[in-house]
């Protein structure tokens, strides 16, 4: 089985990113699985490292939130615009949030906040079967 090269967590809570990160781990289809606590760390790292196929994204973070990463990851400044963002909710969100984090092109589609082995196999089927064997 290939596996894809990287994906990013960005959000503020340690235990959910610990949770995700070992659901990812136990899925055996990424290489590395890069962790940023807030939009600006997040950027810092996509500037120094490679560009993640996956982006799983919290809204509600300090230093800069997942709304401000967004805007400034859509620049065309922005070099590494191709992966696919994933935004990870813990509350709903309304219609009009929803529409304006559609306008972004990487956003692909909204989840709960916790990750499951089920959804991330959905998740990485419905993006990445070509890159990935049929493992899952």
């Amino acid at each position: 089985m290939r596996k894809l090269k990287r994906f990013l967590l960005i959000d503020d809570s340690k235990a959910t990113t610990f949770f995700n990160k070992t659901i990812i781990l136990k899925t055996e289809v990424v290489e590395e699985i890069a962790v940023a606590y807030n939009g600006k760390e997040a950027l810092e790292s996509l500037q120094s490292d490679s560009a993640p196929e996956l982006i799983f994204l919290d809204l509600n973070m300090p230093v800069m939130n997942g709304w401000e990463f967004l805007d400034a990851y859509h620049h065309p400044s922005n070099p590494f615009q191709n992966s696919k963002i994933v935004i990870m909710l813990g509350v709903e969100i309304g219609k009009e949030e929803r529409e304006r984090l559609l306008s972004f092109s990487q956003v692909v589609e909204f989840r709960d906040k916790m990750l499951s082995k089920k959804v991330l196999e959905e998740i990485i089927l419905k993006y990445f079967a070509q890159e990935v064997s049929s493992k899952l």
